[in-house]
């Protein structure tokens, strides 16, 4: 599936500056951000594990 996209011209020339493939740049940068994404999601998902009790003053094996 291609879609059009604009793209300020502005921020096309910035990219342009740095490398000489644009469209590569502006792909491997959303995927990133996908998968980044996905994984702060996954993050948020996991159940929270509850801390170790801590033994009462006078109970640590120092």
């Amino acid at each position: 599936m291609l879609k059009s996209v604009e793209i300020d011209p502005a921020l096309l020339a910035e990219l342009g500056e740095v490398t000489n493939d644009p469209e590569q740049a502006i792909d491997t940068a959303i995927r990133q951000w996908l998968q980044r994404r996905a994984i702060k999601e996954a993050d948020r998902s996991r159940p929270l594990t509850m801390n170790p009790v801590v033994p009462p003053r006078g109970e640590w094996n120092d």
